[in-house]
């Protein structure tokens, strides 16, 4: 069949399907640069990741050649892009046409599945951002330290994060992959800035040969990130998470914080941080709340609705480390018994849970005010601040009290450390002689 293209030129038309749809999209957007169109396979660029050759019927493949062009068509017939056919080759056994040449794109597909998600070309060019990228890749179901990595790295870099599903080709009515960009379209939810996209290779990474791992690190390359995370090589886990992963305890415990400005909530967390990690070999993350408030919720204010947004992240990130088996030590504010409700809820389900109370009453509190924060909203210059114009409504459920007025941080820490031994996620800790104060 011959038709024209866009500007008129005639062209004969193919239309494409399944792995072969998949090259075109990922050649004609630029994730398999410096390869721009097709070759013959005799005649292979040397700077080509791989021969991208097209093999035609003989019938169209003379039309091709007499028009000079071919237009690469969906399923549909719907143009996706012409071929300037600048050489062919007929097979040995003549039954097919080889073409080659540079390819134009003209439009994007609109095929299934899940369009919206598609990623066809380098990032930078479909996302108007201009921040650096953390691409995080995944062929199954993430785990929970793979999400924990991916957004500690985006977070320290101050990046973009994307969570990117990687899949062979997805027939028609059988899209495998939705169960994972689910999963990761939940994730991105509570990951502030996350975007999630969908990578289609032209082999199931899963069951790829050699040369579709070589081409699935070039697109990977050719995302244009600045850092990528690769979640599906290795069963998901690279040796030395292997090597980690012996390490861990069965379940993880999430030790929650909760109390006034001026507490001495960072303090204490601090302070238990560092003598569990000189004590132990457990996986350690300490999520503080003036940090957490700068690299994990940098987009919220400070609105009752955003505070509770701000706690439920830090739980989800503290039950994430506790599925692995790791502590996370957390100390925000967290003045809402509901929202403190929700983050047990969360670590729960996946280990232990460790509520704790820093009892230290309001004057204490604002004698320590080294920010100026408490004058400032008894001035009014501050509002809906913590035990001034907004409550803190008190943790009966705290599964400890501690009043760092009264007690000193060893002495602080040693009892929280005590019911971390209590509930067998810790062994007895060596006799210690410090006795630090606030």
């Amino acid at each position: 069949m011959i038709t024209t293209d866009r500007s008129g030129a005639t062209a004969a038309m193919l239309a494409l399907s399944g792995a072969s749809l998949d090259e075109l999209e990922l050649l004609s957007g630029g994730l398999f640069a410096p390869a721009d169109g097709y070759c013959l396979p005799s005649a292979v660029p040397i700077n080509w990741p791989a021969p991208f050759s097209l093999k035609v019927p003989p019938q169209v493949g003379h039309e091709a050649v007499a028009q000079a062009g071919l237009l690469l068509t969906d399923p549909d017939g719907t143009p996706l892009a012409r071929l300037d056919v600048e050489s062919s080759h007929v097979s040995v056994d003549g039954e097919s046409v080889y073409l080659a040449g540079p390819l134009t794109r003209l439009r994007s597909a609109e095929h299934p599945p899940v369009r919206r998600l598609r990623i066809t070309e380098p990032l930078h060019l479909s996302d108007q951002a201009h921040s650096p990228l953390v691409v995080a890749v995944f062929s199954e179901t993430p785990r929970p330290w793979q999400l924990a990595a991916a957004m500690t790295t985006a977070f320290q870099t101050n990046s973009q994060l994307w969570l990117v599903a990687l899949s062979g080709p997805q027939p028609h009515g059988r899209y495998t992959v939705l169960s994972l960009l689910h999963e990761l379209e939940s994730a991105a939810l509570r990951i502030d800035g996350a975007k999630v996209g969908l990578v289609v290779l032209p082999a199931d990474p899963r069951e790829a040969s050699r040369r579709d791992h070589v081409l699935q690190k070039h697109v990977l390359r050719s995302l244009g990130a600045n850092q990528v995370l690769d979640y599906t090589v290795a069963n998901g886990m690279p040796a030395e998470v292997h090597e980690a992963a012996n390490l861990l305890s069965p379940t993880g415990t999430v030790v929650f914080l909760t109390g006034l400005s001026g507490s001495g909530k960072s303090t204490v967390a601090r302070a238990l941080a560092e003598e569990i990690q000189q004590d132990t070999a457990v996986p350690l993350t300490l999520l503080d709340g003036d940090d957490v408030r700068r690299i994990l919720s940098p987009g919220l204010g400070f609105s009752k609705a955003d505070r509770e947004a701000n706690i439920q992240r830090i739980g989800w990130v503290a039950s994430l480390v506790s599925a692995t088996g790791g502590i996370a030590v957390c100390a925000p504010i967290a003045p809402f018994d509901a929202t403190r409700k929700q983050v047990r809820n969360m670590a729960e389900r996946v280990g232990g849970f460790l509520l704790v109370h820093i009892s230290t009453p309001l004057p204490v509190c604002e004698s320590r005010d080294r920010k100026g924060l408490y004058a400032k909203a008894r001035r009014g210059e501050v509002k809906d601040f913590t035990g001034i114009d907004s409550p803190y409504e008190y943790p009966y459920d705290a599964d400890l009290h501690l009043d760092t007025s009264e007690l000193s941080i060893a002495e602080a820490v040693a009892r929280i450390r005590s019911c971390l031994v209590d509930a067998g996620t810790l062994k007895p800790s060596p006799v210690r002689s410090a006795s630090q104060h606030f």
